[in-house]
């Protein structure tokens, strides 16, 4: 009987793609899904200025070095820098050092924020606040927009999901079913053993004893 029926809730993540639109990441990180991180490989006076809210820096002259110790090479990494040539050759320069889930984010920090991405920093934090920084209606509208801007790979994972969830239940109620008919069974056997076994000892107590039992004693 399978006891874990939330196994399959979670929908997983499709591969990740060699090049990422802004659309796909924001949804991703809206949604709230682990296990990957966002660089940011410009120099560090200009990340200062603003970033990717969440972005960690590492300049590309620093890039291999740092990313080796402190990152697994299996989570999921998304690069942008100065353009996107930059960004490239930070894909591949961590591609080249066994990391094995890179994607360039198309059109970097302008495209980030074409899209009303969040971000942080000495000059985005004097930027006033996108009209759904506070509105959480505003905020799930635009996550259900960039869902379907950024394609079909997150309302897929959305749907398995669902179906993966619906199969467990079904099979989790088949086996209980099962169980239940099986327990009433053995109880109806339990008591049909015990009613005959009842009978049976009612019927002995009824048998006359033996002549010679009578005569005991006279």
């Amino acid at each position: 009987m399978v006891n874990n029926l939330v196994g399959g809730i979670i929908p997983p993540q499709p591969p990740i793609e060699a090049q990422t639109d802004a659309h796909t990441l924001k949804s991703r990180l809206e949604w709230g899904e682990p296990a990957f991180t966002i660089l940011d490989v410009r120099d560090r006076s200009t990340f200062n200025e603003g970033h990717i809210m969440g972005a960690m820096p590492m300049p590309a002259d620093e890039l291999v070095q740092r990313a080796v110790p402190s990152l697994d090479k299996s989570r999921d990494i998304y690069i942008y820098g100065a353009n996107d040539q930059e960004t490239a050759q930070a894909v591949q320069q961590l591609r080249s050092n066994g990391f094995e889930h890179v994607s360039q984010l198309k059109g970097g920090l302008a495209a980030w924020k074409a899209i009303g991405g969040p971000t942080e920093g000495i000059v985005e934090s004097k930027t006033p606040a996108g009209a759904d920084d506070y509105n959480v209606v505003d905020r799930l509208k635009n996550h259900q927009e960039n869902l379907q801007k950024g394609g079909t790979s997150a309302t897929e994972s959305i749907k398995q999901g669902a179906s993966n969830l619906k199969e467990g239940i079904q099979e989790g109620a088949s086996n209980l079913k099962e169980g239940i008919q099986e327990q009433a069974s053995n109880l109806k056997e339990g008591i049909q053993e015990g009613a005959s076994n009842l009978k049976e000892a009612a019927s002995e107590s009824k048998t006359p004893r033996d002549s010679n039992d009578s005569n005991v004693g006279s």
